[in-house]
């Protein structure tokens, strides 16, 4: 180990992938925001660059958290947050993010599975998944403007350019 920087000298086994797994680029959509009784959400649809849009899953996961928030399953205290509906080949995952106390952001994940939403599970251990990449970029958008938010008068307008501002373009 290098004494001076901490990192290993032998890097080999490190962060090691299949030679054919690429990293694909992603775009993101942002879409009408989600108005529900306790919350005002930013909507956001990410998907592949070649793969089409989903109106019909985009529907099925806003009833979905209607029903979540109306059935008190997701905890919501009259909160901005955002939304991020990834498609992941066939695959979906919702992710629910919300401002609480002030400068936190709270999350619940989900996925779509043959019976529709569910809590994602995760799987057993101290260290769990929260967000892939290009989410995280999503999110850093949404953290640039929750801090101009916290930093501003957070009068009716200074809420209003929160919500106006939206992540578009691509993921990296």
């Amino acid at each position: 180990m290098s004494q001076t920087t901490g990192v290993p000298d032998n890097l080999d086994e490190l962060a090691e992938y299949p030679a054919d797994w690429t990293h694909t680029e992603k775009r993101i959509f942002p879409g009408e925001h989600l108005s529900l009784p306790e919350a005002c959400l930013k909507w956001y649809d990410i998907r592949g660059v070649d793969q089409d849009a989903a109106p019909e899953v985009s529907k099925e996961a806003r009833e979905f958290l209607r029903a979540e928030a109306a059935e008190g399953r997701l905890e919501l205290r009259k909160e901005f947050g955002f939304v991020l509906l990834h498609r992941c080949g066939e695959q979906y995952f919702m992710i629910v993010c919300v401002w609480r106390n002030k400068n936190e952001m709270c999350q619940a994940i989900y996925s779509r599975g043959e019976d529709g939403f569910q809590p994602y599970r995760a799987a057993p251990g101290t260290l769990r998944a929260t967000q892939e990449v290009v989410e995280l970029d999503a999110t850093s958008h949404e953290r640039r403007g929750w801090s101009r938010y916290l930093r501003s008068s957070r009068d009716a307008a200074a809420k209003r350019a929160y919500l106006d501002d939206a992540c578009t373009g691509q993921l990296i």
